[in-house]
């Protein structure tokens, strides 16, 4: 429901979803919270930031190619946790006022289910916040990137850290890799359910499961998985989406990928980053184009959908003419249509990789925002983005949050 509403001068307009509460004042400032309570988003006049469940705040300013983001000294993010609860505090009370005016026909019942929902909000201060994160770290392992489509999925963990770890652009995993029990991705599974409550209700998008390279895990320990997530999360009303790498994917057969299938997997992201061997080389990213190609067959062969990442920047002008060339001649060699993904992820220099030292020694010459843009779109002719075909769309690892 969204509701309208008066007090004193103020006006405001509250919407209460099966997934969310959201506030706004005076067509100036909106906050949002998930149905547990944890401060999800605030917007402004001059920032959208957004609270992960780890306590981390994302803020960004701007638009398009003059955005800026930055995540939140601990400070400044806990002085906007508790300026939202606040928010809601006040909220709270001017309901409570004789002088709350309802604009819309609203039931007693209707106005005391907001208010509750408002009061809960308002107790997510900063401390509350850093006990919640305590107990998120305690649940989870840290979530390194999800694709845009699934930020809003719930999340479980059948593996920890990346399987191969070499990329030279890659900063998203730290810690080796290992395969969780059965037993144990059981008991993770349980604690999600139990650390989110009624929080999970935002993150209804669907089940991702992670990490980097879940699908990597061999079918006898992987089939067991699934079979947990049927039975405590209706994994196959939901469905299943995971990452897979393209050379460990293609160990995987058509008649492997049509049993997950059956278990509920609907959509499989591949990081093809380039279809330009020498470029995968030269960033030391393991496998081949083709080896990328034969697994997003096989997987679309088993009436899987696919998710392909594409990088832009990456080798730079040196590589730029190969990189756009193969690229489209190995996503067209995918057999992808309606309902598959083709992103676009910029190249980010991440201090502390490799890449920047490695690109300086080679005198590589990068590309600006423009030479990118360029790239991205000579690509997307190439493949014929949206028409009829596979639905292509921006990635941008800094706007990630969970």
């Amino acid at each position: 429901m969204v509701l309208r509403a008066r007090h004193g001068s103020a006006s405001y307009i509250i919407s209460l979803k099966p997934h969310s509460l959201a506030v706004g004042r005076d067509d100036s400032q909106v906050v949002s919270w998930d149905l547990g309570g944890r401060l999800y988003s605030c917007y402004d006049e001059a920032a959208t930031s957004r609270r992960g469940l780890d306590g981390r705040v994302l803020e960004k300013r701007g638009e398009g190619d003059h955005r800026t983001r930055q995540f939140l000294p601990g400070v400044e993010a806990d002085a906007l946790v508790d300026r939202a609860a606040a928010f809601a505090r006040d909220v709270h009370g001017a309901m409570l006022s004789p002088s709350w005016t309802w604009l819309e026909s609203v039931d007693p019942h209707e106005s005391q289910v907001i208010a509750s929902h408002v009061e809960l909000c308002g107790r997510f201060t900063a401390a509350a916040g850093a006990a919640d994160a305590a107990r998120f770290a305690a649940t989870y392992r840290p979530i390194g990137i999800l694709p845009p489509d699934q930020y809003l999925s719930l999340v479980v963990q059948a593996t920890e850290g990346c399987s191969f770890n070499t990329c030279t652009f890659c900063d998203l995993y730290h810690d080796g890799y290992r395969v969780k029990p059965v037993e144990e991705f059981a008991t993770h599974v349980r604690a999600v359910r139990a650390y989110l409550g009624e929080s999970a209700s935002l993150r209804s998008r669907g089940i991702f499961l992670g990490a980097a390279n879940a699908l990597a895990v061999p079918m006898p320990r992987l089939v067991p998985m699934f079979e947990i997530l049927i039975e405590e999360l209706d994994a196959i009303r939901k469905g299943v989406c995971a990452f897979i790498d393209a050379f460990t994917g293609g160990i995987k057969s058509v008649a492997d990928y049509r049993l997950l299938g059956h278990l509920g997997l609907r959509r499989v992201y591949v990081g093809l980053e380039s279809g330009h061997d020498p470029l995968l080389a030269f960033v030391r990213k393991p496998g081949t184009a083709a080896q990328a190609v034969e697994t997003v067959r096989a997987i679309k062969a088993a009436g899987i959908q696919a998710g392909v990442i594409v990088m832009t920047g990456l080798g730079g002008r040196q590589f730029a003419a190969g990189h756009i060339a193969d690229t489209i001649a190995a996503v067209n060699g995918m057999g992808l249509g309606p309902g598959d993904l083709l992103y676009f992820s910029d190249l980010v220099d991440v201090p502390g990789t490799s890449y920047p030292r490695i690109a300086l020694a080679s005198n590589l010459e990068p590309l600006d925002q423009a030479g990118r843009r360029d790239q991205r779109e000579a690509i997307r002719a190439g493949v014929a983005c949206g028409r009829g075909g596979v639905q292509c769309a921006a990635y941008d690892i800094r706007e990630f949050v969970y």
